[in-house]
Formats: C-alpha cells, sequence, structure tokens
C-alpha cells in the first residue's frame, strides 16, 4: 500500500503540472484538479503515442514527462493560484477511509485473465521495442494497443511497475466527486474497485465517460469535453458515442466552432495511423478500408476473429454455423437464454428503455441526443458482437441519470457499505470462488501493506524458431512473460490454419507479416505443440 501511494502521488504531480502546459497551450480555462489531470494524462498519452513509432518507451522517455510534470507544478507554484485546490475545503474523515479502501483493495494481485494475455504483453512490447509494424500478425490483440496502455508503458518503468495506473485514477475521481460535490457518484466506487488490480482500459472509459457526462449538465466548455470524449473513444472504440454526443450537443445549441475540428483530427489521425501500423486496417479489430497492406493479418485470421466475435455474443454456447443458421426470432431467444449473463442482454434492453422514457419525458434536446447516441451504439454492437460488456458504460449512464439526486448521506452510507462488502470479497474470495469466479484471486497478505501483491506462478518458457522468428513459447498459457511469445492456443491456431508469423527483415524493427508453413514447418510446429502439451498445464 506504501509504494501504491508513493505511485499515486507521483502521478498526481506529473499529470497536474503537465496539465498545466497543456490547458496553456490548448487556451482552456478550468480550475478544476481533476479536469487538468485528465488534460495531463491526454496530453502526455498524444505525445507517447507519437514517440512509440519511432522509440521503445523506455526509462528516458517516463523521465522527459515526469521532469516537464515538475516544471509544470513549479509554474504553478510561481502563479500562486491555488483555486485549482479549493477541493480541499469539502474533505472529510469519509474521504480518507475511501482513500485507504482504495489502496488496500488495488494492492491485492491482479486476478483478470486479460491481465496476463493481453494487458502485460501489450505493455512489455510498448516498453522494449515501441510501436511494431503488423504486430498483430505476431498476436493478433496486440494489435489493438489501447491508448491507456500507451501511458501505463510510458510510466512502467520508474513511476509504476506494479501497473497500479488504476489505482491513481479512482484516487483522482473520489477527488473530482469531492470537488464537484457529486457525491451519487461515490455510488461506483464500490464496482470500480474491481478494476483496480490490473490496467483494465475499461475503468478509464467509465471514469471519463461519467466525468463528461456531469461536466456536461454543468459546464459550458464543450471544447474541454470534447478533448476528453475523444481520448475515451481512443482508449476504447466502442465509446464513439461519446464525443457523437458533445459534437450533437454543440450543434443543437448553435455553438459549434471549427476549433473543435483539431482535437477531432488530430486524435482521429493518430488513431487511425496507429492501427493500420499494427494491425493493417483503420479499426481495430475490424477488417473493412483494405489497402491491401503487405502486414496485414491473414484472411483466415481476421475471418476467425470475427466468427469468434459471434459466439462470445451468444458466451460460447453455439458454434459459429449454428448462430448463421438461426432466424432473428432465434437469436433473439437464445441471446436471452443463455445463462446467467442473459440477465445483463436483458438490463441493457432496460436501459435503453429506461433512457427513452427520459427523452420523452423530459423533452429536452440533451436527453434526447443522449438517447440517440446511445441507441446508434446499441444497434452496432448488436451487428457486430452482442456482448454485455461492451454496454457496461450504458448501464453506468442511466444509473447515473436516475440517482443522481440522492442525497449526500445515503450515498455515502451505501458506497461505504458495499466498498466494504467488495474488500472483503478480496480479502477472502473462496465464497465467490465456488461459484467459479475470480479463480485468480489469492486472498490477504500482511506484505500488502507495503508493496502490491503479485501473481507468485513461476512460469517455464522453452524458446524456439520456425523460419526466421525466434519466440518464446510459456507452460502457462495465461502468462506470457517474454517478447515475442506464443501460448499453446496461439501455436495450435497457426496450425489449423496453416500459418506462422514472420519477421520482414531479420528482427523485429522491421515488423511482422505471416506466411504459409511449408511440409517441413508444419511437422516442426506439431513437435512444439506436443512438448508443450506434455506439461499439462492446468487452465483456469
Amino acid at each position: 500500500m506504501l509504494i501504491i501511494l508513493k505511485t499515486i502521488l507521483i502521478f498526481l504531480l506529473t499529470n497536474f503540472g503537465n496539465g498545466i502546459f497543456a490547458s496553456k497551450l490548448l487556451k482552456i480555462k478550468s480550475q478544476s484538479f481533476t479536469i487538468i489531470s485528465l488534460l495531463g494524462i491526454l496530453s502526455t498519452t498524444f505525445l507517447q503515442t507519437i514517440l512509440a513509432f519511432f522509440l521503445p518507451l523506455n526509462s528516458y522517455i517516463e523521465i522527459a514527462f515526469l521532469i516537464s510534470g515538475v516544471i509544470g507544478i513549479l509554474l504553478f507554484f510561481k502563479k500562486r493560484d491555488f483555486s485549482y485546490l479549493e477541493f480541499r475545503k469539502n474533505i472529510n474523515c469519509w474521504f480518507y477511509f475511501f482513500i485507504v479502501l482504495i489502496l488496500l483493495v488495488g494492492s491485492f494481485s491482479p486476478y483478470l485473465y486479460d491481465h496476463y494475455s493481453y494487458y502485460l504483453p501489450t505493455i512489455t512490447f510498448l516498453k522494449e521495442v515501441g510501436f511494431v509494424k503488423g504486430i498483430s500478425n505476431l498476436d493478433l490483440l496486440l494489435g489493438q494497443s489501447s491508448f491507456w496502455h500507451i501511458y501505463q508503458a510510458g510510466f512502467s518503468n520508474l513511476t509504476d511497475g506494479f501497473l497500479r495506473v488504476n489505482v491513481y485514477l479512482l484516487a483522482l475521481f473520489l477527488i473530482y466527486i469531492y470537488e464537484r460535490k457529486q457525491w451519487v457518484l461515490l455510488l461506483f466506487i464500490p464496482f470500480f474497485l474491481i478494476f483496480i488490480q490490473q490496467p483494465s482500459p475499461d475503468l478509464p472509459t467509465f471514469i471519463i465517460a461519467l466525468i463528461v457526462l456531469n461536466e456536461l449538465l454543468i459546464n459550458p466548455d464543450r471544447k474541454l469535453l470534447l478533448y476528453l470524449s475523444i481520448f475515451v473513444f481512443c482508449i476504447k472504440p466502442t465509446m464513439f458515442w461519446l464525443p457523437l454526443l458533445i459534437v450533437l450537443e454543440s450543434f443543437s445549441r448553435k455553438n459549434f466552432k471549427c476549433q473543435m475540428l483539431i482535437p477531432i483530427l488530430a486524435f482521429g489521425t493518430l488513431f487511425l495511423f496507429k492501427n493500420i501500423w499494427l494491425f493493417g486496417f483503420p479499426v481495430f479489430p475490424v477488417s473493412i478500408i483494405d489497402f491491401n497492406l503487405p502486414w496485414k493479418p491473414s484472411q483466415e485470421i481476421l475471418t476467425y476473429s470475427s466468427q469468434i466475435g459471434l459466439m462470445k455474443s451468444y458466451d460460447m454456447h453455439y458454434s459459429y454455423q449454428q448462430i448463421k443458421d438461426f432466424n432473428l426470432l432465434e437469436r433473439m431467444h437464445h441471446w436471452f437464454t443463455i445463462g446467467w449473463k442473459s440477465v445483463f442482454n436483458f438490463g441493457i434492453i432496460l436501459s435503453v428503455l429506461i433512457l427513452g422514457f427520459l427523452a420523452f419525458r423530459r423533452k429536452e434536446k440533451f436527453y434526447i441526443l443522449l438517447f440517440i447516441c446511445v441507441l446508434l451504439k446499441f444497434i452496432l454492437i448488436i451487428i457486430f458482437s452482442a456482448q454485455y460488456r461492451f454496454f457496461i458504460d450504458i448501464y453506468l449512464v442511466v444509473l447515473f441519470l436516475i440517482f443522481k439526486s440522492v442525497s449526500q448521506q445515503k450515498s455515502v452510507f451505501t458506497a461505504i457499505i458495499t466498498s466494504v462488502f467488495v474488500s472483503v470479497i478480496f480479502m477472502f474470495p473462496g465464497f465467490v470462488q465456488k461459484f467459479n469466479v475470480g479463480k485468480k484471486m489469492t486472498g490477504f497478505s500482511w506484505y500488502q501493506l507495503y508493496k502490491p501483491k503479485e501473481n507468485n506462478l513461476v512460469n517455464f518458457n522453452s524458446e524456439y524458431k520456425i523460419g526466421n522468428l525466434n519466440f518464446h513459447v510459456p507452460k502457462y498459457p495465461f502468462q506470457k512473460d517474454f517478447f515475442p511469445s506464443l501460448n499453446i492456443y496461439d501455436l495450435k491456431l497457426y496450425d489449423y490454419y496453416g500459418i506462422f508469423p514472420q519477421y520482414f527483415d531479420k528482427d523485429v524493427q522491421k515488423g511482422f507479416y505471416q506466411r504459409k508453413l511449408t511440409e517441413e514447418e508444419k511437422i516442426q510446429l506439431k513437435e512444439i505443440i506436443s512438448e508443450t502439451e506434455k506439461y499439462n498445464p492446468k487452465v483456469p
């Protein structure tokens, strides 16, 4: 907890300092400590993304951003404008209670499988080599490289080696709540606690979306909110509805200015170039607008990815062919009857209906436009991959609008009780593990008071070579410790389709592409798979 506290303090100072620079450069006037800090994160990530095309996000780059943050802090103290810190007057004992709780829950070991199979490998390759052309040919997920993981990679050498940036973000969200005295937002903290053990890109999208939504109701500066909403989109493209809402709302108020096109073009161009360089297409993982680039993934892998996306809509209960054979009524029926997760499917329908009711009843442009944007997202997600996790932000928006008038006393009391409950689950996870949930949760250890807990699994790796690609194969498939790595599932996928990643040249600097395996290489790959399967890792 002490190490995490140190990390939080460094982030608070660095991001606020860099935010001071960003606000002056962008001519944004805000007296909010949180908003300025988010501008610091946004501007830092923008520059890190540009640098990653040319350099690894190593300790030298991290030191440069730390120094710029310190300079920004010095300018802040020189100006002596302490209005940014007015939130301190609202702080009470419960603020410190939530801070301690956030530190405690954030000190538990990462438990989401995505941390080991996606977050950690992404951050590792960004630290070691920066952007690699066609990285998705090695592992399709690496082609996503969310802006949030770019930001985390840039501060994972010195500041945050345990990858607990989400703990800082939740602490910043708590500051925002006390800054704006919007106590209903405390109700979301218990839910957000489950995301802070790992650098999940979901948490920043949820938090910033709620902040933007709240600011829309009280802040007339649409340019500022557009910057934040575009940043959310770059973290997770399924959040496209948020910048769309800002643009439509600005048009409805007749205060849309051409200057607002600058962040759209700047971030949009960078987002597209990043995806084209890493994935071969403008938007991950959709293979539309094909430039026929030599580093785009093979059609077999792209088809496999789209099929998996459709199957996940039904929680993998049906094969791709079975789903294709469903008529419309059968698709709807099976989507609502796939087990306990179908509760969330009913929930999203209910959420959209509630938003529609609010828009119809209030007849305010804001609610009407919000409903239109959310409905558009709902339709597009249903078409491509109707997984409940893509709709969580909509649940949060609806809950915020329903309960935004709840009193401070009720909000604080409810948030305390539910946050303590979540903390107890992390300390004693045996109960939830009986329901096949949180299998990687490990309970509390006293040393967490000093440093965060990590997965102590010793993962042996073997090194192989096929063609010109040297790669590691972890015996525990969900933990890729080295770059480049291919686990047993990657190998079986490439064996099935008879393709394999290769370097364009002799090393990683020139990027990856995929080619057909020769007969000799097919035999070699099967031998590697057979050798790896001997270890028979217990897949959780």
